[in-house]
């Protein structure tokens, strides 16, 4: 071949290899506008899906968080009434080798609320718990209509019955020792202005508080807070030395209803009221429906059933 055309074909060659190369370096500098709408497309699509994967997130802890803030609710109720329950008799220690018959026990019935203890005679059983219609009891100041939670409960002294005037309880035979007490022991509650060991008991006598407590329940549209709560109310110093029932004090939030089953009376055929359940307890079924905290969130309401069992006492109500 000629050296004239090897040449000539070497440039071309050459120029065609470069031009090549000139052309890669052009599309590797940028990109076109379709592969621009493309990427945006894309990157526009993923962060919608972290959009929405975070919402769902965020939801799904804001629904567990109210679950669990239910649960907590729901607990603190139950804890608290059963804590209630368990006091709402003598202690043990004190009963221990009391030899007071059946009959004598079933003669004590839980007192009317509105009443004072200074009209009872010594019993040898208090404390108890019952269903109460609160229309019934004027005592209670801005109590709604419906039922009620009774409790008398009895906490020893001077370890959890606390400062101040109220109710003590103390044995009549307080002045005896253990080996000259009789049977039948019989209790003996007046209201006094401290809850010091009283006169003329042995240091090892045993006394304490009786505390008197309703619980009732307020609708949201009645409630101050906006929301349906459950209320205490309990006896506190009055004028001089009388007492009187507290205002009502708002105790949980978020209860939108509670029902209250006695399960120890019931009617027979002929429509005569009987009891159930033996003489020495009482028993409530007790079911409490709560709400979401917030409105906002789609989660339905928890309702919760417990049974409170009062152990080894009389007839109530």
């Amino acid at each position: 071949m000629p050296a004239s055309s090897a040449e000539h074909d070497a440039r071309v060659t050459s120029t065609s290899s470069n031009g090549c190369l000139c052309f890669s370096a052009q599309r590797l500098s940028g990109f076109s506008l379709i592969e621009c709408l493309v990427v945006n497309a894309l990157a526009l699509g993923l962060l919608s899906i972290l959009l929405v994967t975070s919402a769902d997130m965020i939801s799904a802890a804001q629904k567990a968080g109210d679950q669990s803030e239910q649960a907590i609710r729901a607990r603190q109720v139950f804890d608290f009434l059963e804590s209630l329950v368990k006091t709402a008799q003598l202690p043990d220690t004190w009963t221990a080798g009391n030899l007071s018959t059946d009959k004598e026990t079933s003669q004590y019935s839980l007192m009317d609320p509105c009443e004072g203890f200074a009209a009872a005679m010594p019993q040898p059983h208090w404390g108890g718990i019952a269903i109460v219609d609160l229309g019934e009891l004027p005592c209670l100041t801005r109590a709604d209509p419906g039922v009620g939670l009774y409790f008398e409960r009895v906490v020893p002294c001077p370890e959890q019955c606390g400062e101040g005037a109220g109710y003590l309880i103390v044995s009549t035979q307080c002045h005896l020792r253990d080996g000259e007490m009789s049977e039948g022991h019989q209790w003996w509650v007046s209201w006094q202005q401290t809850m010091e060991r009283p006169q003329g008991c042995l240091d090892g006598a045993a006394w304490g508080r009786v505390e008197r407590i309703v619980l009732s329940h307020r609708s949201a549209e009645k409630s101050v807070e906006g929301v349906a709560v459950l209320r205490l109310q309990q006896i506190i110093q009055g004028s001089g030395a009388t007492y009187r029932w507290s205002q009502p004090e708002t105790m949980v939030l978020g209860i939108d209803a509670w029902q209250l089953s006695d399960l120890n009376r019931f009617s027979d055929l002929t429509g005569k009221e009987r009891r159930l359940a033996p003489e020495h307890s009482h028993a409530v079924r007790v079911k409490v429906i709560i709400g979401p905290t917030h409105s906002q969130t789609a989660l339905p309401s928890l309702a919760i059933e417990r049974l409170l069992i009062s152990g080894r006492l009389p007839p109530r109500g």
